[in-house]
């Protein structure tokens, strides 16, 4: 009889290692980046709505729109005065910048519109 040694089949530790790292490393910037993207979603309601609600008036959907931002408790940097009249369409553009590791940073940038 022939006797041979049977391939080991599996995961190495350094295998199960590199996985384990690269899941957290993935977690942890969903971690700091999904709460960013809510808030853009919020920001981007809170622009339509004063859009639909202030109608024309310019100033009134600045009201609306830094009324809603205070009701949601959006500190991100984003004002009322941050709107700016484009067309017939209103739009806020913001950036942020999330400290990843050390000297790593991420920088995302957000754009909300409300056409007419």
């Amino acid at each position: 009889m022939k006797q041979g040694w049977n391939k080991q089949q599996g995961m190495s530790l350094w295998g199960v290692l590199a996985g384990v790292f690269g899941a957290f490393f993935v977690f942890w910037i969903a971690i700091k980046v999904v709460p960013e993207y809510l808030e853009a979603n919020t920001i981007q309601k809170c622009l339509e709505e004063a859009r639909a609600v202030g109608g024309s008036n310019f100033s009134n959907v600045q009201q609306r729109f830094g009324s809603c931002l205070d009701v949601n408790s959006v500190r991100d940097g984003v004002t009322s005065k941050d709107i700016a009249l484009r067309g017939s369409s209103v739009s806020v553009s913001w950036k942020k910048q999330l400290s990843i590791a050390g000297n790593a940073s991420l920088l995302l940038e957000f754009e909300a519109q409300a056409p007419k």
